[in-house]
């Protein structure tokens, strides 16, 4: 149920922000909201209430959308999935916040209650330490993982073969555009390899007449 509500409210965050941002709601983004919304209410799942889920869901989608949306482009990120975005944050966010709402009327047998439910700071404290923890293991490993592949293969792809996108460089297929085009009944797609996300755009409503 937890999982549930966490991604509920999440998907339904992130489409409310796309409102508030465009002015419309966006297939791309409510499927981003929900997969933050797993991802934060992963570690908290069999810890906190359908409450506490809501609440993580939300802080989750929030702090995800405003890392791609402000911090990513201002430092120059190069993560056209927002793998971080979305896994890396919103996972950070549901680790910490596991200290805010976890509940023993969930759980009996945690040490310590969340904030949220008069535990006091033990446990987010607990949560801090552990989540840095986390990080700079991540980090190392994978740090240690790319100069070993950096010996053997490249780890850039070219200038023109990034602007062009790895689909076509590397498969010589549009996977998004075909799938998209499936969806839209052979009308016409493009794909804007500029911004985030690399979201698709540019429907026409007329089917193009010409074979593809």
């Amino acid at each position: 149920l937890t999982t549930s509500v966490g991604a509920a409210a999440a998907l339904v965050t992130w489409m409310c922000l796309d409102i508030w941002q465009t002015g419309h709601p966006t297939l791309i983004g409510t499927c981003t909201g929900a997969l933050c919304g797993l991802v934060g209410i992963t570690p908290a799942t069999g810890y906190v209430t359908s409450f506490g889920a809501a609440c993580i869901g939300v802080a989750a989608t929030l702090t995800s959308y405003w890392f791609i949306s402000k911090i990513k482009p201002r430092l120059g990120i190069d993560d056209t999935l927002d793998a971080f975005g979305c896994h890396g944050v919103a996972g950070i966010v549901g680790s910490i916040l596991t200290g805010v709402f976890a509940s023993k009327q969930v759980a009996p047998d945690i040490a310590h209650a969340g904030l949220a439910y008069g535990g006091g700071w033990q446990l987010l404290l607990i949560q801090f330490v552990g989540t840095a923890i986390v990080i700079v293991l991540v980090g190392a490993m994978v740090s240690l993982i790319t100069v070993v592949l950096k010996q053997f293969v490249s780890i850039r792809v070219s200038p023109a073969a990034e602007k062009m996108g790895l689909d076509y460089s590397e498969h010589d297929e549009p996977v998004d555009e075909t799938v998209a085009a499936s969806w839209a009944r052979g009308t016409y797609v493009s794909q804007n390899p500029d911004e985030f996300k690399g979201q698709l755009h540019g429907f026409d409503p007329q089917p193009r007449r010409e074979n593809r």
